[in-house]
């Protein structure tokens, strides 16, 4: 199948997602998966779509105007691909039961932002402009926040992935994200828990320099990451996610160094909640048998 059409189709997104579950054993399944676009396209963000490859932003509705007007209000039942992902979880529910934990996968205000805007221009809005930053997050967290309700009081997923990739040293200072990325995180993330308080919130950020002192005053159940020492799970009230090197190992290595890596994590992670995860996702090039061996090395014990 290719990957334009399964991602039009919510029975095709849960078909390939429930497959590559039987395939590679490992216990859980999400969306969208990869896909960082379905907000922004609500917004009136404009996409070209690939046969084999995710849809891509080729226009940014606020590239050239601080006029907030110009964007879309999203209704989660209507717009874009929104309803898609409730239909495509409803239906992994429906099929997997309880065998499988189903994740929601959204993308966090400030990355929702940036693709609206385009992230050059509003990391300089950050120095030049810091009232529009801050109308636009305000904009972007009302709309987003509908959406997450919606997914998360749906009863179709045990848990909601937010991608915060962008709260790092890489791209901002610590007195950016906390004025820009964390207040709006936080809110969105309150939505979700008022909504449905039994639903695991799961933080994501892959950055190589994540800002993780400021990701744990988050009220969230798991934090997801890429760079980091697991032995510093133990100090913690959160399940830590991760991370096998995704290109490193997934990609470049072999199926025994990827299973002596993920037994490295899980070792070092002893004592803590933890989920074995590679660091972000696998590349499309993978070697199947590199991702076997994930699963290998959990069921090592």
């Amino acid at each position: 199948m290719r990957m334009g059409a399964a991602y039009r189709d919510a029975g095709r997104i849960a078909e390939t997602q429930l497959a590559a579950a039987e395939l590679f054993g490992h216990d859980t399944v999400m969306a969208p998966w990869g896909c960082l676009t379905v907000e922004a396209e609500a917004f009136g963000a404009e996409l070209t779509w690939h046969d084999d490859f995710y849809p891509q932003i080729t226009s940014h509705p606020l590239a050239d105007t601080t006029d907030l007007s110009v964007l879309a209000d999203p209704d989660p039942s209507t717009t874009g691909r929104m309803p898609l992902v409730h239909e495509a979880l409803r239906r992994l529910r429906e099929r997997a039961g309880d065998d499988l934990f189903v994740v929601a996968m959204v993308v966090s205000p400030f990355l929702v932002a940036a693709e609206l805007r385009g992230m050059v221009e509003l990391l300089t809005d950050f120095v030049e402009d810091p009232p529009f930053v801050e109308a636009l997050m305000d904009r972007v967290t009302e709309g987003t926040a509908r959406y997450v309700r919606a997914l998360a009081g749906s009863g179709a997923c045990d848990g909601v992935l937010f991608e915060n990739a962008g709260m790092c040293a890489e791209l901002m200072g610590p007195h950016h994200a906390e004025r820009f990325v964390l207040p709006y995180e936080r809110r969105l993330l309150a939505a979700a828990r008022a909504e449905a308080p039994g639903v695991a919130l799961i933080e994501h950020n892959c950055a190589q320099t994540p800002y993780l002192e400021h990701v744990l005053t988050l009220d969230v159940d798991a934090v997801s990451i890429a760079h980091g020492d697991l032995r510093a799970i133990r100090d913690h009230r959160v399940a830590w996610i991760g991370n096998v090197d995704n290109t490193r190992v997934m990609l470049e290595s072999t199926p025994e160094d990827v299973e002596r890596e993920a037994r490295a994590c899980i070792d070092s992670a002893r004592g803590g909640a933890f989920v074995l995860s590679t660091s972000c996702e696998i590349p499309f090039k993978a070697p199947l048998e590199n991702i076997l061996a994930l699963g290998r090395a959990v069921r090592a014990g």
